[in-house]
């Protein structure tokens, strides 16, 4: 049987107090951590696609006669070479007649699975536009 005296002990005692304010805190910290990293993937994965639509739209100026099906290859090449996936869809467009201007749009999905919230799915577009050059 606990007398009072011994529950009064137990309450005054500290020992282990660190471990339970760890535990209620490191739930919190680790799904910061996780939030940091995917913030991260996602950051990295629009400058790959901006770069890519960027290198693509600059040889584009160069080679007037470049097709969208050429750009489309062009950015997929590029994106694999950063272990990423292949463009959903890409549209390359010239207007203008003075100088006429070159923009290509490329549109990319990618799902994230994030330990205890689930998957999501993210969606990211990326355009450039350059002017083509005179050709002379």
């Amino acid at each position: 049987i606990k007398t009072p005296r011994h529950i009064a002990r137990f309450v005054r005692d500290a020992s282990g107090a660190a471990a339970v304010e760890f535990a209620i805190i490191s739930v919190v910290f680790i799904m910061m951590i996780f939030g940091i990293i995917y913030m991260g993937i996602i950051l990295h994965t629009n400058a790959t696609l901006q770069w890519a639509v960027e290198n693509s739209v600059r040889s584009g100026v160069i080679a007037q006669s470049t097709t969208q099906a050429q750009m489309t290859t062009k950015i997929n090449a590029m994106l694999a070479a950063k272990s990423m996936p292949n463009a959903d869809n890409v549209s390359y467009v010239v207007a203008g007649t003075s100088p006429p201007i070159a923009t290509l749009t490329a549109n990319l999905t990618r799902s994230y699975t994030i330990p205890m919230l689930g998957t999501y799915t993210m969606n990211y577009t990326a355009t450039a536009k350059m002017p083509q050059s005179s050709g002379s």
